[in-house]
């Protein structure tokens, strides 16, 4: 038996452009660091929506690569154009319990934005 929760990440990339993300790249802050933690199903056109209109284009020195692994965990040998945003939004995420190595191990499910809260309100991952 599966257990879902909800939790909050932080918005640190998305699949596909800005404007019309198809897929939402997670993080969370390790050791003062923002590392993928996973990312999601596919988005709904509302969510596209909802998402694009908090994001905005990272500047320099954000530390996540330009292509991320389409396998499991962002790894794999196929990869996909990573479209860098300022992680400065939260997310409420909808993810299996299961992690591996601090890492959602299944595809987290968009909830909603959570304009309520900053990316330094979330625990930092262990």
């Amino acid at each position: 038996m599966k257990s879902w929760e909800t939790t909050e990440v932080v918005a640190g990339g998305v699949i596909g452009p800005i404007e019309r993300p198809s897929q939402l790249v997670a993080g969370r802050y390790r050791d003062g660091e923002l590392v993928v933690v996973g990312r999601t199903s596919p988005l709904t056109p509302q969510q596209s929506a909802e998402l694009a209109a908090v994001l905005t284009p990272a500047g320099d020195g954000h530390p996540w690569p330009e292509r991320i692994g389409t396998g499991a965990f962002g790894g794999g040998k196929l990869s996909v154009a990573l479209t860098r945003v300022e992680p400065s939004a939260v997310v409420e995420v909808s993810a299996d319990a299961a992690l591996q190595a601090g890492v959602f191990r299944h595809p987290l499910r968009f909830v909603r934005v959570r304009p309520d809260l900053r990316p330094g309100d979330l625990p930092a991952q262990p």
